[in-house]
């Protein structure tokens, strides 16, 4: 940041030799693997609780910011992955979900839905079908040259609170918190997604065939039948094999989403869906991307889940924070308690659950900034100049509709159109 235009030109430079030649001294392939948890709740002594985060030195994240730029140009843009894209994110993804959901059993239809999961995902990317990729979408050879023998000749070693381990050579998985990863997992997994929707099978609005939605690595297929989601099922795991990548049977989900007129209701048993000659087990509830999913398509669960979250993220910070000053914690509870996440996609739920979620607001406030039981809210908000309830309520909503509004997405706009029309 405060190298000035002569740091610019050297690393110019050297960039461009790194491009000329195709290589990358030793130490600027050099990274450290930190694990960090997934789930502090978990079992700390199992491996697939911690997720590996690289960390890279800061001459090498410049440089892939700089290629990240070309590979952009270069991935043609599939609108059913809303993963690491400008303008997009979980919420619009999830409200596509909501809504493709919601035109069919409005209309008389079930929904059959599978939540896949891969096992290990960005580890079990193949450097070489990736380069391959790379080419085929017309990516300078010289980028990819330069690519291939970074990821090649990458080597990194672990650290654990202050020890370090011995370096160790990488043989294949993109680097989690590297700059360019986000990218080349969209770049490799778009074949995938490209092929599922090339079926013409499964959910359709408008003309426009829905039957997969995709955030990185977490994907859902949506078929009006049983038979179709079977169908769609069974391309995944094909096309899964082809690019090296595995669906986890265990963790992978299905649910069915009845009419809202009970009278179209077919039956309320279907047969297992089956996964590599394995039975996938049907599930009533499903958290999406962060959001409760439950099949009779209420979100009251989903409130729930922010009272729970509510209440720990305000004893945290009452514990560690009760002795600051009353603009230092404001700031605080502004960054990490009035963000109620998902609360704009709240749709259909009993006023008694988001009322507990109301009350929940104003006893934490009024637990971390030390007012009485009894102290009048609208003087409490007041004085501290934080907004109520159900201003939050109000701006969130506005601000999906705006995100729904300016979206370039295809999905996103056929889903509006159809909407607005009816």
């Amino acid at each position: 940041m405060n190298g000035g235009l002569r740091l610019a030109t050297h690393l110019c430079i050297v960039f461009n030799l790194f491009l000329t030649h195709g290589f990358i001294p030793e130490n600027f392939m050099s990274s450290i693997i930190v694990p960090l948890v997934k789930c502090k709740s978990g079992d700390l002594t199992d491996i697939n609780n911690y997720r590996a985060i690289t960390l890279s030195n800061a001459i090498t994240k410049i440089l892939e910011a700089v290629l990240l730029e070309h590979v952009n140009d270069k991935i043609s843009r599939v609108d059913s992955q809303f993963g690491f894209k400008a303008g997009h994110s979980t919420s619009l993804c999830t409200f596509s979900f909501k809504q493709v959901v919601d035109y069919y059993t409005g209309r008389g239809s079930h929904v059959f839905v599978c939540f896949a999961d891969f096992r290990k995902a960005f580890d079990r990317v193949n450097y070489w079908k990736l380069f391959k990729q790379l080419i085929d979408i017309g990516l300078s050879t010289q980028i990819v040259s330069l690519l291939a023998y970074w990821y090649s000749h990458q080597h990194v070693c672990v650290r654990w609170r202050n020890a370090l381990s011995s370096s160790f050579t990488v043989g294949n998985g993109t680097k989690q918190g590297g700059i360019l990863s986000p990218c080349l997992f969209n770049c490799y997994l778009r074949d995938l997604i490209i092929a599922i929707l090339s079926t013409k099978v499964g959910c359709n609005i408008g003309g426009l065939f829905v039957n997969i939605l995709a955030y990185a690595d977490d994907v859902v297929l949506l078929a009006p039948s049983w038979s179709a989601l079977q169908l769609l099922i069974n391309m995944l795991a094909d096309c899964a094999l082809t690019i090296d990548m595995l669906c986890n049977t265990d963790k992978t989900v299905c649910m069915i989403f009845p009419p809202k007129d009970k009278r179209k209701v077919v039956t309320s048993v279907f047969p297992c869906f089956k996964m590599n000659n394995l039975d996938l087990k049907y599930v009533d509830e499903f958290k999406y991307l962060g959001h409760i999913i439950s099949n009779n398509e209420r979100d009251d669960n989903d409130v729930l889940r922010e009272v729970r979250a509510m209440f720990t993220r305000t004893n945290i910070l009452a514990r560690r924070f009760s002795s600051c000053s009353v603009s230092v914690k404001t700031v605080l509870f502004r960054s990490y308690c009035i963000c109620f996440y998902g609360m704009e996609l709240w749709k259909c739920y009993n006023l008694s659950t988001v009322n507990r979620l109301r009350s929940c607001y104003i006893k934490c406030m009024k637990l971390f900034f030390k007012y009485s039981k009894y102290y009048s809210v609208t003087d409490m908000l007041t004085e501290l100049r934080l907004p109520s309830f159900d201003t939050l309520i109000y701006n969130s909503r506005l601000n999906i509709a705006r995100q729904v509004q300016s979206s370039h997405n295809s999905i996103i706009a056929q889903l509006c159109a159809i909407l607005c029309h009816y």
